[in-house]
């Protein structure tokens, strides 16, 4: 446990040199503070808050995260020649990295939460976007900690935009498919099987920012009744199937 902390703090000292981090802690105190200058109404602050995290905090949590694979990158000889486990090295890094986005993501909702009244009601998406955005981040790790910076950029970009728009213009192209009718419960799982569809459908049924009744669904009832519950399982899988991968590749390459 000392080492995994001692990692920890390390990579919390490198967050405050990674340019991504700076960058984006100024863009949350504006965006922050925009809001709270516009104080929107409680009924339109949660619409502009799943907006915002699903297209900009991704991206920056995508960033953050290569960024950080990047230092640990150029670092890889000293770094995985210390006394220290893999686990507890990538483990470190995820912590670290993950505070901060933790950080910015209370200096972007919180201001205008508070002052709309409504911390209590933006709890649950805080959790939802915790998950999210910590997915995004560990992927931006392993893009940063595998590829090289040029190549590695465009991916994570790549991943990005296929997260958040590609996928789902996908899913639209297949909906219009006559065989897709009879097979309802492949579309619902594709549909939240992609962090982000996972993010936008929990976030918004969960927070009733759309009107919705899953009784008169014909497939995925449950799922979408326990949306929060399915949006955080998925969640969980991504994060202990790309730290698995990301542990095993780190164990076999050479620094």
């Amino acid at each position: 446990m000392s080492r995994l902390a001692a990692v920890y703090l390390w990579d919390l000292m490198l967050g405050l040199r990674n340019r991504f981090v700076q960058v984006f802690a100024l863009a949350s105190v504006m965006g922050g503070s925009a809001l709270l200058a516009a104080a929107p109404g409680r009924e339109t602050l949660p619409l502009v808050l799943i907006q915002a995290l699903l297209f900009f905090g991704s991206l920056f949590a995508f960033l953050i995260g290569w960024g950080s694979g990047q230092q640990a990158r150029n670092q890889g000889a000293f770094l995985f020649a210390q006394p220290i486990g893999t686990t507890e090295l990538v483990g470190g890094k995820l912590l670290g990295t993950g505070s901060w986005c933790l950080v910015l993501l209370g200096l972007f909702i919180g201001p205008a939460a508070m002052h709309a009244g409504m911390l209590d009601t933006m709890l649950p998406l805080a959790g939802l976007a915790i998950g999210f955005l910590f997915v995004c981040m560990l992927g931006g790790l392993v893009i940063g900690l595998a590829a090289a910076p040029i190549s590695g950029l465009l991916a994570v970009l790549l991943a990005w935009a296929v997260s958040v728009a590609g996928w789902e213009l996908g899913l639209l192209v297949l909906s219009e498919a006559a065989w897709i009718e009879h097979v309802p419960w492949l579309f619902v799982t594709l549909l939240l099987v992609n962090p982000a569809g996972a993010f936008r459908i929990g976030a918004m049924i969960g927070l009733e920012a759309v009107p919705f009744d899953a009784d008169e669904l014909e497939a995925g009832r449950w799922v979408f009744e326990h949306i929060w519950l399915v949006a955080t399982g998925i969640f969980t899988l991504w994060v202990m199937a790309l730290f698995t991968g990301m542990t095993a590749w780190i164990s076999r390459e050479e620094f």
